[in-house]
């Protein structure tokens, strides 16, 4: 059984007679315990082999420690018996844009690693440049903007509840291990931070690892019902939302997909209940939508998804 006393001596032993399942075994003990290891047997971490250090660093499981942590990590490791060799290459593998702006600043004016490697400053300004283009940051991701996870996750968002009209909720499952993967009771969902304001009848769509919640039904303060346009933005990074550019339309019972770089809202019924035939596109970079061809009949109620890059609509 892998511990942290025999984890180097197996992974010698894998790299030695070509044992990939052993390999892997070791790399994701490390990722799961690294900021224990980190804490017990520091001298240890910092003599991992650079191959293994970095199969760690690459992997999106790594939760353990935050960017930032992995960052002071990259550079103790490289310090010691000073393997610099390794700096631009190594560098590649911590998430840059998953620091905050402040972070980022301070590495890059006071760090001499940074400042002494153009390879390191190129990464510290790319995510400055991914920081800056806010709405744009959904086509904007690569490996180093990437949000590092456990395991996939299961999200639901808003709806009705029989004491609570409207709900603007957000709760995820996270599987923990196996055996609990099919059994997701009250007990395995957990809260996040709650969307800006409680409807029912939306959309919500993936794109770039941000969650999109567009239109729907909301309680006005009249106490009407009727459907918005309005539009918002999950950034599971730093567990917070964002109002972005509302719909030309107000929509609910709809249909919403993201194909490559865009989001597209087709059909449904707008705060008059009247369903419409109009289909529009969001483009992320300009944060605006605009209206394409619209179907040749009015439908509400239908269903959507996309598949090989194409949004497919039935009923």
């Amino acid at each position: 059984e892998l511990n942290s006393f025999n984890y180097l001596d197996l992974y010698k032993l894998a790299d030695l007679f070509n044992l990939t399942l052993l390999e892997n075994a070791v790399i994701g003990f490390l990722v799961k315990h690294l900021s224990e290891l980190l804490k017990s047997h520091p001298e240890e971490v910092l003599a991992l082999p650079y191959c293994l250090l970095r199969e760690v660093f690459k992997s999106d499981r790594l939760t353990s420690l935050s960017e930032e942590q992995i960052w002071q990590l990259a550079v103790r490791w490289l310090e010691h018996n000073c393997r610099y060799q390794y700096l631009d290459e190594l560098l590649q593998y911590v998430r840059f844009g998953l620091m905050d702006v402040d972070t980022l600043h301070t590495v890059a004016l006071t760090h001499p690693l940074v400042q002494a490697s153009e390879t390191a400053t190129a990464l510290i300004n790319e995510a400055l440049a991914y920081h800056q283009s806010v709405y744009a940051q959904p086509v904007w991701q690569t490996a180093r903007t990437k949000p590092r996870f456990q395991s996939d996750t299961l999200y639901i968002i808003g709806g009705k509840k029989r004491e609570v009209c409207k709900v603007k909720e957000l709760r995820y499952f996270n599987p923990v291990d196996q055996e609990n993967v099919h059994i997701a009771g009250i007990a395995n969902w957990s809260e996040l931070a709650p969307m800006p304001v409680g409807r029912s009848h939306h959309c919500v769509a993936v794109m770039g690892d941000f969650l999109f919640v567009a239109g729907g039904e909301v309680e006005h303060s009249t106490g009407r019902m009727c459907a918005v346009r309005t539009v918002c933005r999950y950034d599971p990074r730093t567990n917070s939302w964002a109002e972005i550019a509302p719909m030309k339309n107000c929509r609910e019972h709809f249909v919403l997909g993201a194909v490559d770089e865009y989001l597209y809202a087709v059909g449904g019924r707008n705060e008059l209940r009247q369903v419409l035939p109009t289909v529009e596109r969001y483009c992320p970079k300009k944060n605006k939508w605009t209206f394409v061809q619209s179907f040749d009949r009015s439908l509400s109620c239908h269903a959507g998804y996309v598949v090989d890059g194409l949004l497919w609509i039935s009923g």
